[in-house]
């Protein structure tokens, strides 16, 4: 199952990055792999930190694992976190002296690879994608791909990142236009408009007795007032 959206979110500082690690942790749940990439200082381990804490670990204890290349975590309820950085791999071959087939198949235990693209070929097609790139005044923005076959699980993702970090959900193949003069939308401040002045003008087009419902209102149609 291909995916189907991106899921974007600026991070305005390192506590944010962590958030969201800590979010798609505890959405998504062990038997996951993330794919996690970014320039040198982007927050990659500060969102694995995120991670360990979304799965009941202590996120102090989480360090990059440069130099080792693997490091596990044990956590409550049999839960592992395999922490791996692929930087100084030479090749995907050397992954097997830490049994990375079985460690991504292991459905008690959450995957996180910093470096991810440099083992592109040994990667599951099973897994969450997590790119980390530096925006301006020392912001991030955070781009997630899923591609876990679950559509459900995909949709419990991004329901909740959009709930809990203000995320926005870009269907693929499509583009964003403005609901009134149907430009580009560059920005996300006035989704689905492209600025506060067509997000008004929309407005005052209600005002104005423009748009209208396409039925008349019937006795079923009444609301209910003990729902308010």
């Amino acid at each position: 199952m291909l995916p189907t959206q991106l899921i974007r979110i600026d991070s305005p500082d390192e506590e944010t990055t962590e958030r969201l690690g800590e979010i798609v942790a505890e959405v998504a749940g062990p038997s996951t792999v993330i794919a996690l990439e970014g320039e040198l200082g982007a927050g990659k381990t500060r969102f694995a930190r995120g991670l360990a804490r979304g799965l009941g670990l202590d996120a102090d204890d989480i360090s990059s694992p440069t130099f080792v290349v693997h490091i596990e975590h044990l956590g409550p309820d049999d839960v592992a976190f395999s922490h791996l950085d692929a930087y100084r791999l030479t090749g995907e071959d050397e992954l097997e002296s830490i049994g990375f087939d079985e460690l991504v198949r292991d459905p008690h235990r959450l995957v996180a690879i910093e470096w991810a693209s440099r083992i592109d070929g040994a990667l599951p097609n099973n897994r969450i994608d997590v790119r980390i790139a530096h925006g301006a005044a020392g912001e991030r923005r955070v781009t997630i791909l899923d591609a876990r076959p679950d559509e459900n699980d995909r949709r419990r993702l991004a329901d909740a990142l959009e709930a809990r970090a203000a995320a926005f959900i870009t269907p693929l193949g499509s583009e964003r236009r403005c609901s009134t003069c149907n430009v580009l939308v560059e920005q996300d401040t006035h989704r689905p408009f492209c600025s506060s002045r067509c997000r008004l003008a929309d407005l005052e087009r209600w005002f104005q007795g423009e748009y209208s419902i396409s039925r008349p209102l019937d006795e079923q149609d009444d609301l209910d007032q003990d729902g308010f």
